[in-house]
């Protein structure tokens, strides 16, 4: 006894050390030039803006904080209030530019914690699911993730809003998952404030929490049924003299008013906020409560696709190199799922369903829209591979073995027919050349992009088949023993293999490392020399460069064109318009060009190994 208390503790050690390794390495690695200076003008540069207004008013969001030129309430991309997406996130970076000062670095710290914290949940979640060996497998999968780690610095159409939301949504599903096992109204009650947390992240995506605690009820409740009726027809009178109705699973104590009950917390959460923008901003609320709902049946901002474009376009971009073998492994747990109906299946894929289907057929689609799918996602092939390490079994070790080596096949494969330079994920999106069939282009245009993820399912089937058949023939135990032992070694390498690239991807987007010191350091100058309603036009010719230079200085920028002299003239009209209210109209200028306004500023600014670049100041004058 005392010699097992000692193995356990010992184990339980090595599984804190090797997670807070993980956590850390992950957390060191994602700050690595975390705080490079180019703000990406898709998503981050607007979230960025609204933040630095909140550290003035923090219950006012405002893109154009001063907005010198009429704006239309409607586009989001030039609005004075800005209700475009929840508040949480944007406080969240807010508070860190009260502590950190207004800097990059500042924006961006809170998706590093936060992405650190997931990965520790994902952790809690599979082990409570399933084991601590699954808990370690998708806690490093999510960690070093390489989507989420782009995400994080801001290169993704997704930032800190889909960050947070992730957290949020994983809060709640940890609750809840802690409330089905113990059966506790405390528990629901916290998912129930964390679901409505992750909802003022960003919307309705948090409502996923809700659903799996609904999915879960059901099968409990219909479970709890047929054992009733079951137990009726053999022994009606023992249950009247016991009076034991309670036949629900051990690990599934939830009950219908545990849902409620986690539904009108997560409204409480929600309802503040609501009624003050009803009161405060209603028709700006209102507008883009109406654009959220348009997501499921319009072409919001020509973000329509087809069905199989979220499945086999943007869902590989968050699991990169093994991607058809997670697609395999989670066909294999709803199998599984069909056959026993046990909460750690049945949990993770009604949270993976229940965020990507929808997705599915919804009008728009977006590529961050499935990022909450990422934990599941991860667990289920953690799950597959933990499991096939428990002794004797053969068929999660023949799971595991054949989807990673279908990979493994086809990659290779696809090298040899396009005799080109194997980089692994990155073959030809066709896969193999004598697999082409153009008829499905017309109805699933995504799937015939990227075949090559179906000939490694078809791989898989393949491979999965035979390992069955050899199992059968073999009656030989010790024989068995080694073949399986062999297999799953085989299966190791590649999988490392694969580790290795995924954790380099990684790697890769830290190294990037994009600044722009012009508008860093001429935005300094601006904030010390210019007053507080000069409002500036910049000539920039690359998109998004204004919200750069407004980010920095803090001041109105709007972007125009010098091209011609009738683009010369609308950027006087609209200086005009601005003085008009209020406003110092100024043109700041990074283009090799003259203009006949009265200089203010001439300046270079050192960008990088002795280069400089020249920027000018000008006052737009003539327009009273």
């Amino acid at each position: 006894m005392i010699s097992e208390y000692a193995n356990a503790k010992s184990e339980a050690v090595l599984i804190k050390v090797i997670l807070f390794c993980i956590l850390i390495s992950s957390f060191a690695l994602v700050l690595r030039n975390l705080g490079h200076s180019k703000i990406t003008y898709w998503d981050e540069g607007f979230h960025a803006i609204v933040a630095r207004n909140l550290t003035k008013h923090p219950l006012k969001f405002t893109l154009y904080d001063q907005p010198w030129l009429d704006y239309d309430y409607k586009n989001w991309g030039g609005n004075h209030i800005w209700l475009h997406k929840p508040p949480v996130a944007m406080w969240q970076i807010c508070i860190s530019h009260f502590i950190l000062g207004i800097n990059a670095f500042a924006l961006r710290l809170p998706s590093a914690i936060s992405l650190v914290l997931s990965a520790w949940l994902t952790f809690r979640i599979a082990s409570d699911l399933f084991d601590k060996r699954a808990g370690l497998i998708a806690a490093f999968l999510q960690a070093f993730n390489p989507f989420l780690f782009a995400s994080v610095h801001g290169y993704r159409y997704s930032d800190h809003i889909d960050i947070a939301l992730l957290l949020w949504v994983q809060v709640s599903c940890w609750f809840l998952l802690r409330g089905i096992r113990t059966g506790k109204q405390r528990n629901y009650i916290l998912s129930g404030v964390a679901m409505g947390i992750a909802y003022l992240s960003k919307s309705y995506l948090a409502l996923i929490t809700f659903g799996i605690a609904l999915v879960v009820w059901f099968v409990a409740w219909y479970k709890e049924r047929v054992k009733k009726t079951s137990i009726d027809q053999v022994n009606t009178e023992q249950i009247t003299e016991t009076g034991n109705h309670q036949l629900n699973e051990p690990d599934m104590r939830i009950r219908f008013r545990d849902v409620a009950l986690q539904l009108g917390v997560g409204i409480a959460t929600v309802a503040p906020w609501v009624i003050y923008c009803l009161i405060k901003y209603p028709r700006e609320f209102l507008w883009e409560h109406k654009r959220v709902i348009d997501h499921l049946n319009t072409n919001v901002e020509n973000w329509a696709a087809s069905w199989d474009r979220p499945l086999f376009e943007y869902m590989p971009l968050f699991y990169p190199f093994f991607y058809a073998a997670l697609f395999a492994f989670v066909l294999c747990l709803i199998v599984i799922l069909l056959i026993r109906w046990e909460l750690p299946e049945l949990y993770v894929l009604a949270w993976d369903i229940g965020v990507i289907v929808p997705h599915t057929l919804a009008e728009t689609k977006t590529p961050s829209a499935t990022m909450i799918a990422v934990p599941p996602l991860l667990i289920c092939m953690a799950a597959v591979i933990s499991r096939s390490w428990r002794r004797k079994d053969w068929s999660y070790t023949s799971i595991w073995s054949s989807a990673m080596l279908s990979i493994a096949a086809i990659s290779i494969g696809s090298t040899v027919v396009h005799s080109g330079k194997w980089v692994l994920g990155k073959v030809s999106g066709k896969g193999l050349a004598f697999f082409q069939f153009d008829f499905i282009k017309g109805f699933a245009p995504f799937i015939h992009k990227h075949f090559v993820i179906i000939e490694q399912l078809i791989c898989f089937g393949i491979l999965l088949a035979l390992l069955y058949r050899l199992y059968q023939l073999l009656r030989n135990e010790r024989t068995q023993k080694w073949i399986w032992l062999s297999l799953r070694i085989a299966t190791l390498v590649v999988s490392i293999f694969l580790a290795g690239h995924y954790v380099y991807a990684a790697y890769r987007v830290t190294e990037r490392n994009e600044q722009i010191p012009l508008y860093v350091e001429s935005g300094k100058r601006i904030q010390k020399e210019f007053p507080e309603n000069a409002c500036f036009f910049l000539d920039e010719t690359r998109t998004g460069a204004h919200f750069d230079l407004m980010y920095y200085a803090d001041r109105s920028t709007y972007l125009v064109s010098t091209a011609d002299t009738n683009a010369l003239q609308n950027v006087v009209r609209q200086a005009r318009e601005a003085r008009a209210k209020g406003a110092i109209p100024y043109l700041f200028s990074v283009l090799d060009k003259e203009y006949d306004f009265p200089l203010i500023i001439e300046d270079e600014i050192d960008v990088s190994d002795g280069k400089k670049q020249q920027y000018r100041i000008y006052e737009i004058t003539g327009t009273q």
